[in-house]
């Protein structure tokens, strides 16, 4: 039923869709947070309690002080103690004054926190004030944007009565076989409770409805990762030929991933992995050799990378290991020239070239493939979900999927933990030689010199990380690489040392002059944004300064700490910040107490939420059904075996199931046209207000 088919305006039909909100079911959804328990006349409680008493109005007046005039008044009650004074003052709602004055020498109900200042009873800003409310337990909804708290309320109770009748989403014999309490009985106990116990009664059973919506559309959206993959593994004869030429041994970690992921597929089964490990691990030789298993069963693989730089790398690599068995490959990229670009697209589509490499254009409408069996995303927390998806939706039912990062998004971890489909594999172990980078907070700056002059006199090189490129007014006490680098220049050129930047708007070919030449050392310190996140592996760099580092997420540090640390030498992350407040300083220290990338991946989860497992949102906290999977994992197991029953059943079986339906055919057919063009979150918090783009 519509909104408006209850009188619902449309201002405010705009309000509710904030929420969510579209239909009289889904407002009857609409879960209150909290309580007000104003059941019972308490007296005056301690000042921690919420009191409940009857009082005489003496006096009500307008007082000024500050800015703006306020209300103050003078009541009086009786407790045990015998007749005591209460003090109110109210602020911001002087348009109440003639209503209150009308209460004098009337007894009245207050609610609110009286506290005892100087020897008086005090009230500021009481929850509810007047003679003609009715004692009760009142819910506390979620605010809406602009919208009245009371107009909320009485919306939500009005709407009951209208779809108690109808408002059951689920079989009467599911109901019944699983004892679960009746909607129309819910929604009376959450809207319009007698008593706490009936609150917490029907919550319950609005809950159990949000999993089993939740668990059903998770299968569904996984159902693939159950089907067996027309793209089995039939040969590890090209594998087997790479492995015996590599010029190193794998860890046991990376040979485990291989063999775990490879034995799936070569029972049938659909790989839908996310492997992770931290930067310099060894995940892209594992990729190789997982892509080399289905290229030599006759298929085509393709390697996403986020940037350029990075794809342009993998190219190189995989070129090397792959030609010399035949193997033809593909390079694509944003800002081809045409005649290259077609080049490419042919081989791809007529089968020639059977690894193809490169970056967000691999998903582009004018690539074709002809027989695509496996998707591998390296740094997955640099794309959107629908990015990732597109991939996928290239190829027929059954592709084989691989996401590969050190520090996944939220929504990427979530799915590992919560989804039950995506198959987990850790690299923990790191190749031989290599020592963890020490990390640190550094607030001296003259230390900070000192140590960056010590280490370039060593022989060494390093890079300083700003989270924008000029200096900007409005965010003040955020460094950027232009006030970074006269910085620095000031203070060490004149020992000689090469200082270069680097930002997301350098052209291509000095971009390309300036990395090159830091691998070569010929630049000691690189002034950076985070182009340098991902795609740059120079061994001699052994120090990392992130400035102003309150400024970026947990993952995305961990991600740029990722640069050093990838030879045998000794390698350091100082993180700097003006802006030291205890949640700044606590992100800092879980930075330093773990160089685990999934150790960081999870405390950003927490941090910044799951996003929406059904949607595209990849974190934050908005999405209430992750939130009730974490809190009411009983209800959960218990909805995903009601799930299980229902899809069995059929999507005619009751209203929940064909709303779900008719919910998913819509983004499908979208998806299949090339979606939409909406700029996703790429999983990093961003630097406020930053030109940054990035780095092709």
């Amino acid at each position: 039923m519509k909104l408006s088919d209850i009188g619902v305006t449309p201002i405010k039909e705009k309000q509710f869709a904030t929420k969510g909100i579209f239909t009289v079911e889904d407002l009857v959804a609409y879960l209150p947070n909290r309580y007000n328990d104003y059941s019972q006349i308490t007296g005056i409680l301690p000042p921690e309690s919420v009191s409940c008493f009857r009082a005489t109005v003496d006096r009500i007046e307008r007082k000024y002080g500050g800015k703006k005039p306020y209300l103050s008044g003078k009541v009086t009650t009786q407790d045990w103690s015998g007749y005591r004074s209460v003090f109110i003052s109210w602020f911001n709602m002087n348009f109440l004054y003639n209503e209150f004055c009308s209460y004098i020498g009337q007894e009245v109900l207050i609610v609110g926190k009286v506290q005892e200042r100087n020897g008086y009873l005090v009230m500021t800003n009481p929850e509810k004030f007047g003679a003609d409310f009715d004692l009760g337990i009142y819910p506390v909804y979620p605010q809406i944007n602009k919208m009245n708290a009371k107009y909320l309320s009485d919306t939500i109770r009005s709407s009951i009565t209208v779809v108690e009748n109808h408002c059951e989403m689920l079989p009467s014999d599911v109901v019944k076989k699983y004892n679960l309490l009746p909607m129309s009985r819910a929604l009376h106990f959450i809207h319009e409770p007698k008593n706490m116990g009936e609150t917490v009664i029907g919550k319950q059973r609005s809950i159990i409805n949000d999993l089993i919506y939740f668990s059903v559309h998770n299968t569904l959206n996984h159902a693939d990762s159950f089907i067996k993959s027309k793209y089995a593994v039939t040969s590890l004869k090209l594998m087997n030929a790479i492995y015996r030429d590599l010029p190193f041994s794998l860890t046991e970690d990376q040979k485990t991933v291989i063999r775990n992921l490879t034995t799936r597929a070569q029972k049938g089964k659909r790989i839908d992995a996310l492997v992770q490990g931290d930067v310099g691990c060894g995940k892209t030789i594992v990729s190789a050799l997982i892509a080399a298993t289905l290229v030599g069963s006759g298929y085509q693989a393709v390697i996403m990378a986020p940037t350029k730089v990075l794809a342009k790398q993998h190219y190189d690599g995989m070129k090397a290991l792959f030609e010399p068995h035949g193997i033809q490959l593909a390079f694509l990229y944003s800002g081809m020239k045409k005649k290259e670009q077609s080049r490419e697209l042919e081989k791809i589509e007529s089968g020639e070239a059977q690894l193809i490499i490169g970056t967000h254009s691999c998903v582009a409408d004018t690539v074709n493939y002809k027989n695509l069996a496996i998707a591998i995303v390296d740094e997955e927390h640099k794309f959107g979900v629908a990015q990732r998806a597109k991939i996928v939706a290239k190829a027929e039912q059954g592709i084989h999927k691989i996401s590969m990062s050190a520090t996944p998004i939220p929504r990427s971890l979530a799915q590992v933990i919560y989804g039950d489909a995506v198959q987990l594999e850790v690299i923990r172990s790191m190749p031989s030689g290599r020592k963890p980078v020490i990390t640190g907070i550094a607030e001296d700056q003259r230390k900070i010199l000192r140590f960056i002059l010590k280490e370039v006199r060593a022989g060494h090189q390093g890079y300083i990380v700003c989270p924008m490129i000029a200096q900007n007014e409005v965010l003040e006490g955020v460094t950027s690489v232009e006030e970074i680098s006269a910085f620095y220049n000031h203070y060490l050129a004149k020992y000689g040392v090469r200082i270069a930047t680097l930002t997301g708007k350098d052209k291509k070919e000095a971009t390309e002059k300036t990395i090159e030449s830091f691998k070569n050392r010929d630049i000691d310190i690189l002034i950076s944004t985070t182009v340098i996140e991902v795609g740059v592996n120079v061994p001699n760099a052994t120090f990392m300064l992130i400035t102003s580092a309150d400024r970026f997420g947990l993952s995305g540090m961990h991600q740029l700490r990722g640069r050093v640390g990838r030879g045998e030498l000794q390698s350091y992350c100082l993180l700097q910040s003006s802006n030291m407040s205890p949640k700044t300083k606590a992100r800092l220290e879980a930075m330093c107490s773990t160089t685990n990338g999934f150790d960081i991946a999870e405390i950003d989860l927490k941090l910044r939420g799951a996003g929406d497992l059904l949607g595209v949102q990849q974190s934050g906290f908005d999405n209430k059904y992750m939130a009730e999977v974490v809190d009411y994992p009983d209800e959960y197991a218990l909805a995903k075996e009601i799930a299980l029953e229902l899809i069995h059943r059929g999507d005619s079986c009751c209203k929940l199931m064909k709303r779900i339906t008719s919910e998913r055919t819509a983004p499908v057919e979208a998806l299949k046209k090339g979606g939409r063009k909406k700029k996703e979150n790429d999983g990093n918090e961003k630097a406020g207000k930053t030109a940054e783009n990035t780095a092709s």
